[in-house]
């Protein structure tokens, strides 16, 4: 029975590492589909400051990914003309093979993954510490989770403030509210849990 479980423990991590390797791909196809060539670098910047709030990417997820892609001939590859002495960078773009993948991945159902988390992991041994110091833990979430509904706010200005079309504004909120909604469900989480634990401090 033991052996079993371990086993479909391992097929579930293995299938949720394959998803989300999946989802990498596109992430980078996508931002290569949104505008101009993109070096590595540049992949990193454009996420880092539009989708790391919900999907975010390291450089040694990126160049890996850019390789394969390269390789499938879902982008090509492209130097920067630059001055003599200066170091050239690589720049990518999307094929029209990679804009069809794109595509047809978009029209498929979203894959659910589950998400490691560790503020759950550590109150699931909870009992093996004092009970502040499990309330400490939920307050940083708390915080965490309002300090974010304050940055979403001020995204929110800038997406009303921003030239991109109305159709545009409306995709963009649709993913900024996604994350208003779940702080603010964690942030009543978390009043919930502190008030639990508060039970428990006699």
């Amino acid at each position: 029975m033991n052996g079993d479980v371990r086993r479909s423990a391992l097929a579930v991590s293995v299938d949720s590492r394959q998803t989300r390797e999946k989802a990498s791909r596109f992430a980078i196809l996508g931002m290569l589909a949104l505008g101009k060539k993109k070096s590595g670098y540049d992949l990193k910047k454009a996420i880092a400051t539009s989708t790391v709030n919900f999907w975010s990417e390291s450089y040694g997820n990126i160049y890996p990914t850019l390789r394969k892609l390269l390789e499938e001939g879902a982008i090509r590859e492209d130097s920067e003309k630059v001055p003599a002495g200066r170091r050239q960078k690589q720049l990518y773009s999307i094929t029209e093979k990679g804009k069809r993948a794109l595509r047809q991945w978009l029209q498929q159902p979203a894959a659910v993954r589950s998400e490691d988390n560790e503020l759950l992991l550590k109150l699931f041994f909870g009992t093996m510490m004092p009970v502040r110091e499990s309330q400490a833990l939920v307050a940083v979430h708390r915080d965490h989770h309002i300090a974010l509904l304050e940055k979403f706010e001020a995204i929110e200005r800038s997406i009303s403030a921003g030239p991109m079309t109305e159709g545009k504004k409306v995709y963009l909120r649709a993913t900024l509210s996604y994350g208003q909604a779940v702080s603010r469900a964690l942030i009543r989480w978390s009043d919930a849990t502190e008030k639990a634990l508060r039970t428990l401090e006699s």
